[in-house]
């Protein structure tokens, strides 16, 4: 209703019309502030003009509408990371009615922020045998974009030498040997990368790596033997045992660590280096014949060092672990199709020649299962067994007669089943049924009859007999015979058709009867009879005077030409014999031709001329009937060939003006490189195509065939010699003198360049001057290697070969850099040696296949010395180790491996130390001591050494040398206190820790060493104590029924030199308090007593039980 103020008209309310209020609206994070994100659109049925907005707080901060065109203005800026997605609600109203629908708004991602590191900052110490390879540190940034935005990719900057990191997981890995005095700490920078490849963003962080300094049992196992089976499907992960060593140094015991040495095909199993677990770690099958007979592995344990790398102390075992079968198996036929032929005669019982066999490679009832057949026709054989274990062949036999004319072949299924399990074999079986000759021809009717008029031309079809065979192939097909051949008729032996051979008279002959004979093609036949009754005709018609006539002219020919002259005769009476001519056919051109009667012949012109080369093969082939006036009318008709001689009137011509040809330079002598042809529009052999002659000139490199037209080379091409020839070739016709016609053509052959040249080495040999230490892309010298080839087959690409971690060569240009690995003339690394003073470079094309040159050449670098080494500290870090009370020297040794006076060494002690009780040798570096030692009084000393070299400027290197005054063990363990009294609950678990014993021993190193043992008091092993922590505990569980008390008896022994060990001794007093864990016991196994019978009722009698429990009051029992 229009009307607003009717009072029974109800306002319909607007309502939104865009598409993202029922699924969502994207924009993304960097989209401006104040750009137009969306357009709002609604319809009212009544045509309201709309008012548009939006509601909510969140909504209005980021949005804001125009409220007469819906268009939605972006307000603040979006950030995906913080909010991906936000609810907004827009309304619409039409004045009387508010709508409010809801978007879901999805915050698309751009690439705006770095990658961000995470726990920094990045500090590594590694010892510096840290062994190549071994991942060191792992560095963790992310980056909160989406997709290869937020994909981290890590670098090094500048990259390291000594360490890689793992692009894409962060991890450090040592790449070369660390040498702590060579360089002691690495300062590396760590790129982090995000993938975006429009814009992508980075940030750096900064990884600082410290490189730290750095018995006579075997371990022996325990819990042996460790042989065990585990079923075959066991998942990966699964633990098969645990392996547990232990080391019989039981003084300073150190960490295991487990390896398997050998019997792990196929690494299936994994062995934790530290726990010993050994678990699954690769798919078991027991039927694989790798893993059927088990698995012998031998598992060496090793001592670890306190760096936890492994000693020389190991110890193996050998244990076999053998594998449970699981029916994990299907069955399966030894081929997926079977194929046989077989004769339909085939009796039932008859075994099919087919090697069928079955197996299921489990075992016992895993391998049972049952063979059956299913599809069309498959219940015409059987199958025996049909319950198989393991393997078996298979039987097929025919279960009913075969037909090959009901069923000619048998496709169907073959089934291993299991029962126990959804496990099937399956396999498609083909037989072919081979046709037997088991049925004779049967005629469609036993008399044929047929009537025909005596003018039945011979050769006439008369009469289609048919007889059918119910065999199929050869021996279902019919032949056809007669039983006497008669003159006047034929039989098709193929067809049935019965043929007239020669010509009737009725009034010879009126009635013929013919023997019939059908026979198959496996000799069986059958008798029928046909029945012809002959009509009496007029019968005589025109006879023409020749069999044939031939008439010619030539070609374009102006005037009316007569070509031939024929005549005929009918032997009928008028008006029978009045005879008519017409042309009755044509092989070409029929209106051309008319007929006319001169004297009593038909003349026969041609009335317009006629083109040979439109003729076919020069002929026109003509039938002229005439015809006689009997009704109905006779006719014969007579072939009358006419030749069109041919006149020279046609050049040849190529089928191009010009022939453009590629050949590659490698083409052989006398191979094809085109073939060109010239067609003659003359038809015939004279003047036409075969008359034709091809002649070359231009080149000796290329033979033209006369005939063919064939161009070959005559003799190997080279391209950088002669790149393209321009050839002309002519044809010719048969014409004679001015008669004779030509066509020309011109051959452009291009040669194509192959790869057949090696870059060659130009003014080898190479040497060069570098001085040492020189900075990252110092100009070295540049090679030269040219190629002859063309392209990219001639385009020289230089490397270095083998890779060469001082130098860089520019692939194009041949110059060669430093490539800011420090060149340093002193390296001790022979191979480091090798590489900076000799530089091998390859030279190979672009060329596919890629030629090298014949040889790599070698540049010779000279490395110019520079003072850049400080005298270097041999024997550190050098400690001297000296008995208290004795004197004694040592020798420090230093070297620089500068050249000349560079590498001349001075050693001095540093002047001003606070004791000097120590004189070097400034040459020889000997060290003695000047005084008694006395460890009580200085039990280290640290003397500071000076190293300097003869340089113009020296260079200097100082290092510290320790003096360890060593201590005499003379000193007893002392426990504090010596006496300790515990009281513990018999209930107590076993490992209950009774007392931590506190021992002391003012010695110093291993004569402080301690070691616990009980010596008294233990005589059952109740208790044990810790051989280094002093800890005693529970061995087993306590009964103080058995025994309420213990006093043990411990001794400390210190680890001093065999022979002056000293021992230190305290009592341990262990009371065992008592808890409720026994029952009551009756102290006879029967009662008897006598109750007078004046006992009043509910008086109890009492019988007496006794407990060992101690402190639990006797209960009476009913």
């Amino acid at each position: 209703c229009g009307n607003h103020f009717c009072k029974y008209c109800s306002n319909q309310p607007p309502r939104f019309l865009n598409y993202f209020f029922s699924t969502y609206l994207l924009i993304y994070e960097d989209m401006p502030v104040g750009s137009s994100v969306a357009q709002l659109k609604a319809t009212d049925p009544e045509g309201e003009p709309l008012i548009y907005g939006v509601s909510g707080e969140e909504a209005m901060k980021y949005f804001s509408v125009n409220k007469d065109t819906g268009v939605v203005w972006l307000r603040q800026q979006l950030d995906r990371e913080t909010k991906s997605e936000m609810q907004v609600e827009f309304y619409v109203s039409d004045i009387q009615e508010v709508v409010k629908d809801t978007v879901n708004i999805q915050i698309g991602d751009v690439n705006d922020n770095a990658p961000i590191f995470h726990g920094q900052p990045y500090t590594v110490h590694i010892p510096e045998n840290t062994p190549v390879g071994r991942s060191i540190f792992m560095v963790n940034a992310t980056d909160p974009d989406q997709g290869t935005g937020g994909s981290v990719l890590f670098s090094f900057q500048p990259p390291s030498s000594f360490f890689t990191i793992d692009g894409a997981r962060g991890t450090v890995t040592v790449t070369k040997p660390l040498d702590y005095e060579t360089t002691s700490a690495y300062q590396l920078t760590v790129n982090a990368t995000d993938q975006d490849k429009l814009r992508p963003l980075s940030r750096l962080a900064n990884l600082a790596i410290s490189i730290t300094d750095v018995q006579d049992m075997d371990p022996i196992f325990t819990n042996l033997p460790y042989s065990t089976n585990i079923e075959e499907d066991v998942p990966l992960g699964y633990e098969v045992r645990k392996i547990t060593a232990i080391d019989q140094d039981l003084g300073r015991p150190r960490g295991i660590g487990y390896t398997i040495v050998s019997g792990n095909t196929n690494s299936v199993f994994a062995l934790d280096y530290i726990s010993g677990s050994l678990t699954v770690s690769g798919q078991l099958d027991r039927e694989n014949p790798l893993y059927s007979a088990g698995f012998t592995l031998t598992v060496k344990a090793t001592e670890l060092r306190a760096d936890r790398f492994p000693s020389d102390a190991t110890v193996m075992t050998t244990f076999t672990i053998l594998l449970i079968d699981k029916n994990d198996n299907a069955p399966k036929f030894n081929s997926s199709e079977y194929r046989v032929r077989i004769t339909e005669l085939a009796q039932v019982g008859f075994a099919l020649p087919l090697f069928i066999q079955a197996e299921d490679k489990d075992e016992g009832v895993n391998s049972m299962f049952q063979v059956f057949l299913t599809g069309n026709n498959s219940e015409y054989f059987t199958l025996s067994p049909t319950a198989v274990q393991g393997r078996a062949d298979i039987r097929m036999r025919v279960a009913m007669p075969l037909d090959y004319e009901h069923i000619r072949s048998y496709s169907f299924s073959l089934y291993a089943n299991e029962s126990m399990s959804d496990h099937v074999g399956f396999a498609r079986v083909f037989i072919e049924l081979i046709n037997e000759n088991d049925n004779r021809p049967i005629f469609s009717k036993p008399l044929y009859n047929i009537s025909l008029p005596e003018n039945t031309a011979p050769g006439t079809s008369l009469l289609h007999i048919l007889a059918t065979d119910a065999d199929a192939g050869t021996f279902g097909i019919v032949r056809y015979y007669f039983s006497d051949e008669p003159d006047q008729f034929s039989l098709d032996e193929e067809t049935g058709w019965v043929i007239l051979r020669a010509s009737l008279d009725y009034e010879l002959m009126r009635r013929f009867t013919l023997t019939v004979l059908a026979k198959d093609g496996g000799g069986e036949e059958t008798t029928g009879r046909i029945r012809v009754n002959v009509l009496d005709v007029n019968d005589n018609g025109p006879l023409f005077q020749k069999e044939a006539y031939v008439g010619s002219l030539r070609e374009n020919e102006q005037a009316v030409q007569p070509v031939a002259r024929v005549r005929a005769t009918d032997e009928d009476s008028p008006p029978n014999n009045f005879l008519t001519y017409t042309v009755a056919s044509a092989s070409a051109f029929a209106g051309y031709f008319s007929i006319i009667m001169v004297d009593g012949y038909a003349v026969i012109s041609v009335t317009r001329p006629l083109d040979y080369e439109q003729v076919p093969n020069g002929m026109i082939h003509l039938t002229v009937m005439a015809k006689d006036g009997g009704i109905p009318a006779l006719n014969s008709t007579v072939p009358i060939t006419v030749e069109v001689i041919d006149e020279n009137d046609n050049p040849p011509e190529f089928s191009k003006s010009s022939y453009i040809v590629k050949i590659l330079e490698n083409i052989n002598a006398g191979a094809t490189v085109l073939l060109v042809n010239a067609t003659d529009l003359d038809a015939s052999r004279e003047f036409g195509q075969a008359s034709l002659i091809y002649s070359l000139e231009g080149s000796s490199q290329f033979r033209l065939n006369s005939r063919s037209g064939e161009i070959t080379t005559t003799a190997l091409l080279d391209r950088e010699l002669k790149s393209e020839y321009i050839l002309i070739v002519r044809a010719v016709d048969g014409g004679v003198g001015p008669q004779q016609k030509t066509g020309i053509a011109t051959v452009n052959i291009t040669i194509l360049d192959i790869n057949d040249n090696a870059p060659v080495w130009r003014d080898e040999p190479y040497h060069a001057n570098v001085v040492e230490m020189s900075p990252i892309n110092t100009d070295v010298i540049s090679v030269l290697a040219v190629d002859p080839d063309n392209g990219e087959n001639g385009t020289v690409v230089y490397s270095i070969r083998p890779e060469n971690p001082f130098y860089t060569i520019n692939s194009s240009t041949g110059k060669i850099r430093t490539s800011g690995v420090t060149l340093d003339r002193e390296s001790s690394d022979p191979s480091d040696a090798a590489l900076m003073r000799t530089i091998i470079i390859s030279a190979v094309d672009r060329g596919m296949p890629q030629l090298r040159a014949t040889a790599s050449t070698t540049v010779f670098v000279n490395l110019l010395d520079l003072n850049d080494n400080d005298p270097k500290f041999l024997n550190l870090p050098f400690v001297a180790e000296v008995p208290e009370g004795l004197l004694n020297g040592s020798a420090v040794q230093v070297e620089d491996p500068d050249h000349d006076k560079n590498g001349l060494i001075t050693m001095a002690l540093q002047m001003g130390m606070p004791r000097l009780d120590f004189y070097l040798n400034t040459s020889t570096g000997v060290l003695t001591s000047t005084s008694v030692l006395d460890r009580e009084q200085i039990g280290l000393y640290h003397l500071r050494i000076i190293a300097y070299d003869a340089g113009k400027f020296p260079r200097t290197s100082t290092s510290t040398l320790t003096v360890k005054v060593l201590d005499v063990n003379d000193e007893t363990p002392t426990f504090n206190p010596r006496l300790y009294n515990v009281s513990l609950k018999e209930s107590v678990p076993r490992d209950h820790i009774v007392s931590r014993l506190a021992c002391s021993d003012n010695d110093a190193g291993l004569n402080a060493e301690l070691s616990y043992f009980i010596t008294g008091g233990n005589q059952d092993g109740k208790f044990s104590v810790g051989f280094r922590d002093g800890i005693v505990r529970t061995v087993v569980r306590l009964d103080r029924e058995t025994q309420a008390a213990y006093t043990l008896i411990v001794e400390a022994i210190d680890n001093g030199p065999a022979g002056s060990r000293r021992t230190g001794t305290a009592t341990v007093f262990v009371e065992v308090q008592d808890v409720n864990d026994n029952r009551p016991i009756f102290l006879q196994n029967s009662y008897e007593t006598g109750i007078l019978e004046s006992v009043p009722q509910g008086t109890r009698p009492t019988l007496v039980a006794h407990t060992a429990d101690v402190w639990l009051p006797l209960q009476q029992v009913n």
